[in-house]
């Protein structure tokens, strides 16, 4: 089954990303229009075959590796629990595994993208979840990590804010979010409402390398209650 796209708003999503004289692959620019929670999972049904070679060997896909290297300096204990949301195929639950992390759980919204994350053997428990429902996560991290998730929703600000319900005292946020959405919808003003809504606190933000053979740079965030 195809996504019933728009062909105008997919020509629209073209013609506004260039950077250079790089236009961003189309299989790229398909997440990067308004979809519902059951089109983003019919995405990534087609998707989940390909996914790893295609983002990490085609696109350049730094993110995971940048969050990781981040995550495993703010959140030394590699013996309590912590969160993959947004697992996707296990990118980030692979690296945080081989970094030491001994108990790492994960959420994806797609059926088989959990399925290829299974297959590493590197989580406690995987299950499926959509961050854009009424999410009920238990209280019992002392971090999360959430890679690749946050793009070209407004209303992902809020829903990184949710993410920090499920953390321990003293627990943190580590995120990415695409540079393209981040320019495009003006995550700044979209996080700066969020936190004055939900008073966390944004312990930093910096620039990554994020999906580097495309072009586009992301932000990395650091959130705490």
């Amino acid at each position: 089954m195809n996504i019933p796209f728009k062909v105008h708003e997919i020509a629209q999503v073209l013609n506004s990303m260039v950077h250079g004289p790089k236009i961003v692959d189309p299989r790229l620019a398909k997440n990067y229009v308004p979809l519902s929670s059951d089109e983003q999972k019919e995405v990534y049904r087609e998707w989940a075959p390909t996914y790893d070679q295609e983002l990490i060997e085609e696109f350049g896909y730094a993110a995971p590796q940048q969050a990781v290297n981040i995550f495993s300096h703010l959140v030394p204990d590699r013996s309590k629990p912590i969160l993959d949301m947004g697992c996707g195929t296990g990118l980030a639950g692979q690296l945080l595994a081989e970094g030491g992390y001994q108990h790492i759980d994960g959420i994806d919204l797609s059926p088989e993208m959990l399925d290829k994350a299974r297959a590493l053997g590197v989580y406690k428990s995987l299950s499926e979840g959509d961050l854009s429902a009424d999410l009920e996560i238990p209280q019992i991290y002392q971090a999360v990590i959430c890679v690749g998730v946050f793009s070209h929703k407004p209303e992902q600000a809020d829903q990184a804010a949710r993410l920090l319900d499920c953390l321990l005292p003293g627990g943190l946020l580590v995120a990415t979010v695409n540079g393209k959405g981040w320019d495009d919808l003006d995550w700044d003003t979209l996080l700066e409402g969020s936190r004055r809504r939900h008073g966390f606190s944004i312990d930093s933000l910096e620039d990554i390398p994020y999906l580097v053979k495309q072009g586009i740079r992301g932000k990395l965030l650091v959130l705490k209650p």
